[in-house]
């Protein structure tokens, strides 16, 4: 697909993005070629997650244990 360069040197995405939930990019020139890289924000609060192999494995786990059903419930013995 053949993109032209308006006036002001933007580049219309809407064809390529049609359908797609992305506003966020990480672009990069390498070797002459312009390269998008779609990314998603992250709240600071939560950016040592994604930075914590271990942390990320652990919850993901968690997650998925739990969608598939696989939890307990605790009563607290504190009143």
């Amino acid at each position: 697909m053949l993109l032209t360069i308006d006036s002001r040197k933007r580049i219309p995405l809407g064809k390529v993005l049609l359908g797609k939930d992305v506003t966020l990019f990480d672009a990069k020139v390498e070797g002459g070629r312009i390269i998008l890289e779609p990314m998603r924000a992250v709240p600071e609060r939560e950016a040592w997650l994604y930075k914590n192999p271990k942390a990320l494995d652990s919850v993901m786990r968690g997650l998925k244990d739990s969608s598939e059903g696989r939890v307990k419930t605790y009563l607290s013995k504190e009143k």
